[in-house]
């Protein structure tokens, strides 16, 4: 059985047909823009979405995104499709990665048990609520012939008892009557002290009281004194009660995903935001007159800088030193207020009343800096849930949750817990494969937002690789990114078992994963127009391996020397970087090299030169730079891509786009005409097409049904107003201009020094074949990364520091080796390039070591 598509259009793709052998492993492979995204992610990857999701019921599909429709004549079959993406796309504080392994309810079941026979806090047998009566009862007792009354509400007793009582209870004087149907409280039975512990017995005649937990009266008549004491409906424990703590009666008190379980502090979220003192003062070297607290220029708050100024006046403080010299004595007054002037925490109450405004919850939350919550130390549960024990061995569910992977699997792997054995199984088999995986050190709530690219790739292998299910599509980009041999040989171990009932389609570039799979398609031969077809179909062949030329690194001549640093609870006694060259990361963990190198190092030069930081909520301290330069630029470059809008294009990206259009309205026809740049351009009102508004497609809401879209009639699908569209220079329309190939067209077109720079690193990058009119979204993972990185890079740059993390993601070895030439030669114009990669072409470099210790 297979997977068929017929007529593929998507993009650049030709036409194509293609089959995917079913319960298999198919890798796509090809140069980066050949057609590989187009065809597995653009048409199979969406349509299979799209057309599952159209399946079910809108209400189930309300808030899921459907994919616009492939073009394409025909997939069959449609599988329910998971798609691994290359980079981690999480946002949101809650989710870790004991959610990603959905190990969550597992870990809670483990210590939640339907009909326990011990309190799982104290270890205590439980007790009936009858018992319980009894010994609250017996404080009121102080000698055996204390007569003790136990009453009942009369609205209670009247619908469950037939007939009437002897005596009732006169709130009016606390005492006993006769019977008088005008009181309150009627009486159930009477006893003496010595007999108290057989109240239990005669409560058994009135089985509704333990059934609707009834409040009762006590009444000692000897010493007229009286409790209400309330018969529990369920069976409880002696000590949690005397701590007013309550027994979780259902699982999800031990989840963090409901008011019931969750931490009161941090909602569940395991982490809290608190108003940040460096961002509250981005400027501590400066002055308060130069504008050292920040807060203050915030419109709605600087109406009372002068207030605050005039009280510092008052009290001698100087306005023109910098402001760490007088931090002690203005900080209190800062924040707490004095006189006229309110003070920040006051006014920051005042905006918490107005968070309905989408702006006001911008502002806070960017003064604000997200640290684990102390209630709970990032376990997100609730106080009560994190004392529970099980019965089986295991530690407090508080201390297990604050465990890591290898810990955890360590203690489970050897645990027997009767009728339990399965959901045991089930997660040290996921934390077996997470350990393969490298991912033993982090914490079980590590969040997921905080993962690196490949570690989020790890832990969603992770989850889809524990897959038990059947007939499902599994498309992966790049799963291999970021492991060593060791790792690629575990991931193509647990791709063949996931294979045995389920399809895989793979894009990866790794020899290893290659050779495992049951199938290679290639798509080429180039890339962009010149790409597009399907040049091989079959089993893996071995072919010659592309080796890189050999680099002999430059010798540094000078460095920058840090040390006695602290960073994530470790200590790195000294660092050394090497200035004026290409220089590699080595340490014990990819992700920390690059949150150190990025969020330590760039943040901390960045203050020093620029006086602000690039990252207020990070923690760190360094005692001292034993060596120092100063740079004229400090630039990072993550490999994250930013969602785009089907607007962005190349041109626009690359500021190439206002070049063309400047072009085109200097012509003579233009000036005849008097048109202008905006004349040129789909999103200015001067130039878009009025019918389409710029986007060359009609689009028609269907509301319950997909959305329909059909190329603009008035336009024909330009985008532009019909009459600006066919302005030429002689050669090209304005159109045909923004859908030529970037070379071709600066070969016509004469270009200022900073475009030919741009041209010629498109063509070191091998994009020289992207059109202006090129939207982000078609582009491949490949070439958005390379679009990037020379958007990055569009300065004439010297003497600055470049740090580029994870740059080989998606490219092959043709692409890597320019993108090293590029590094190389940026590092002759004395520039100081650090690269966080563990791609092997990188390894002539010289290596900065980052040494820890705890």
């Amino acid at each position: 059985m297979k997977i068929s598509i017929r007529g593929c259009k998507t993009n650049n793709l030709k036409n194509i047909s293609v089959d995917f052998p079913m319960d298999k492993i198919t890798c796509v492979v090809g140069p980066s823009g050949s057609g590989k995204s187009s065809l597995v992610f653009h048409t199979l990857a969406n349509e299979s979405k799209r057309r599952f999701l159209n399946s079910l019921p809108s209400s189930v599909t309300f808030f899921d995104r459907v994919p616009q429709s492939a073009d394409v004549d025909s997939i069959s079959p449609v599988l329910p499709v998971w798609i691994l993406p290359q980079h981690n796309p999480i946002v949101g504080s809650r989710l870790n990665l004991s959610d990603q392994f959905e190990l969550t309810m597992d870990i809670a079941k483990l210590y939640f048990d339907d009909y326990p026979l011990k309190c799982p806090i104290h270890g205590e047998k439980y007790q009936e609520g009858v018992d319980y009566f009894v010994e609250q009862c017996s404080h009121l007792v102080t000698s055996d012939s204390d007569i003790i009354h136990i009453l009942i509400d009369k609205n209670i007793y009247t619908e469950n008892i037939s007939g009437l009582p002897l005596r009732s209870y006169k709130t009016d004087d606390h005492g006993i009557s006769e019977f008088d149907s005008d009181h309150q409280y009627w009486e159930l039975f009477r006893i003496k002290g010595k007999s108290i512990s057989s109240v239990g017995k005669k409560l058994l005649e009135f089985p509704f009281l333990g059934k609707i937990g009834a409040m009762l009266l006590v009444f000692n008549e000897t010493r007229r004194e009286y409790d209400y004491i309330k018969i529990e409906s369920e069976r409880i424990c002696f000590e949690c009660k005397q701590e007013g703590i309550s027994p979780v009666r259902e699982i999800g008190e031990l989840l963090p995903f409901n008011g019931v379980g969750a931490c009161i502090e941090c909602k569940g979220y395991g982490s809290v935001l608190n108003y940040s003192r460096d961002k509250l003062v981005k400027y501590p070297a400066k002055s308060i007159n130069d504008g050292a607290i920040s807060i203050l220029s915030y419109s709605k708050f600087n109406q009372y800088e002068k207030s605050f100024k005039a009280i510092l006046k008052k009290k001698n403080i100087s306005l023109t030193v910098p402001f760490f010299e007088v931090e002690k004595k203005v900080f209190p007054i800062l924040l707490g207020g004095e006189g006229s002037f309110p003070g920040i925490l006051e006014m920051l109450s005042w905006m918490e009343e107005k968070r309905y405004k989408r702006s006001v919850r911008i502002f806070l939350r960017s003064i604000q800096t997200d640290s684990i919550c102390s209630l709970c130390d990032g376990t997100r549960i609730s106080e009560k849930s994190a004392l529970y024990k099980s019965n089986s061995g295991l530690p407090k569910y508080g201390e297990l949750l604050k465990m890591n992977i290898s810990e955890l699997s360590q203690l489970l792997s050897d645990l027997k817990i009767s009728g339990k054995e399965v959901i045991i199984d089930r997660i040290v088999s996921k934390l077996n494969l997470a350990l393969e995986f490298g991912l033993g050190s982090f914490q079980i709530t590590k969040k997921i937002k905080e993962l690196e690219s490949n570690e989020y790739q790890k832990s969603l292998l992770v989850r889809y690789l524990s897959y038990q299910g059947s007939g499902s599509l599994f498309i992966l980009d790049e799963p291999s990114l970021g492991l060593n041999k060791n790792e690629q040989l575990t991931l193509v171990k647990y791709l063949k078992r996931l294979a045995t009932n389920n399809t895989l389609v793979l894009v990866d570039h790794a020899r290893e994963v290659q050779k495992a799979s049951d199938w290679i398609i290639e798509v080429g031969p180039g890339a962009g127009h010149l790409g597009g077809d399907i040049i091989y179909q079959g089993p893996y062949k071995k072919k010659a391996i592309e080796k890189s030329p050999k680099y002999v690194p430059e010798k540094a001549k000078s460095f920058i020397e840090l040390s006695d640093i602290e960073f994530e609870h470790k200590k790195i006694k000294k660092l050394s970087i090497p200035v004026g060259v290409v220089s590699t990361v080595k340490s014990f963990r990819e992700s920390f090299s690059k949150r150190f190198i990025i969020d330590v190092v760039a943040n901390d030069l960045n203050s020093r030169h620029f006086d602000e930081k690039k990252n207020y909520d990070v923690k760190y301290k360094i005692r001292k730079y034993s060596k120092y330069t100063n740079f004229e630029n400090i630039i990072v470059y993550e490999t994250n891509i930013e969602r785009a809008s089907g607007r962005s294009t190349v041109g626009t990206m690359l500021g190439i786009s206002p070049f063309v259009r400047k072009y085109y309205a200097t012509l003579p026809v233009s000036k005849s005409l008097g048109l202008k740049d905006g004349h040129f351009s789909s999103n200015s009102d001067l130039g878009k097409c009025p019918t389409c508004e710029g986007k060359g497609i009609i689009e028609i809401d269907m509301q319950f049904l997909e959305d329909v879209s059909f190329p603009c009639e008035d336009c024909e699908g330009k985008k532009l107003n019909k009459f600006y569209s066919n302005i030429s220079d002689g050669k090209y329309t304005i159109v045909e201009a923004y859908n030529t190939p970037v070379v071709e067209l600066f070969e016509h077109i004469r270009s200022t020094p900073k475009l030919k720079r741009i041209v010629e690193y498109l063509k070191l990058l091998n994009l020289g074949y992207l059109t202006l009119d090129r939207t982000l979204p078609s582009l491949s993972g490949g070439e958005r990364l390379r679009v990037k990185f020379l958007n990055t890079l569009q300065k004439d740059l010297e003497n600055s520091l470049l740090i580029f993390t994870d740059i080989s993601y998606g490219l092959s070895i043709k692409e890597l080796v320019r993108i090293r030439d590029l590094m190389i030669g940026l590092s002759s114009k004395g520039n100081t390039l650090i690269v966080i990669d563990n791609h092997p072409i990188f390894s002539d470099f010289d290596v900065i070591n980052i040494e820890v210790s705890d």
